[in-house]
């Protein structure tokens, strides 16, 4: 049987809509994720996946795949990064059933705007991004209560001004 195959297709745009870097990473479902689909299924759980966020570390997932958060905060615990989780609405994403290979795809697209995902150092011009995820929003919409996922890729430096798009191919297969 396949297993659940997530990528991730990653762009940085310049402030005049012009793509200056693309990148590719694979999906780790989190023990949370998994989780939370569980909750969905049983209905001990109502609000879908709604959200995505960027952080800072590129350090792989490794098992037990417990990661809660992303990394957002310096060591001593401060914070580093600035509006790191962006909401998604139901148009931000798609389904389409791939019958010849046996598979559901879900299609996420979100954008972090430019004036989001900041280094906190008022002086400091860019920060490097190394991880992605989707998730559902925190009540106060400015982080993920749940990861479903975490995709870590090599290090994106984001200048002020700057955006990135995010495109998520998530396969689910069916069948015997």
């Amino acid at each position: 049987m396949e297993r659940i195959i997530g990528k991730l297709a990653i762009e940085l745009r310049d402030p005049d809509g012009c793509v200056v870097l693309r990148r590719t990473a694979c999906n780790s479902v989190m023990r949370g994720g998994a989780l939370l689909i569980a909750d969905l299924f049983r209905g001990a759980a109502s609000t879908p996946i709604n959200g995505m966020a960027v952080g800072l570390s590129s350090e792989p997932p490794a098992p037990p795949y417990d990661a809660t958060k992303l990394t957002t905060t310096n060591p001593d615990d401060t914070p580093a990064l600035t509006r790191f989780a962006v909401p998604l609405t139901a148009d931000a994403m798609s389904v389409e059933v791939i019958e010849s290979l046996f598979k559901v795809r879900v299609k996420v697209h979100g954008v972090v705007p430019a004036d989001f995902a900041q280094s906190t150092i008022a002086e400091a011009t860019s920060v490097d991004i190394g991880e992605a995820a989707l998730g559902v929003l925190a009540d106060d919409g400015a982080s993920l209560a749940r990861l479903y996922n975490r995709v870590v890729f090599d290090p994106i430096r984001k200048e002020k001004g700057q955006e990135l798009a995010l495109y998520w191919d998530i396969d689910f297969p069916f069948g015997s």
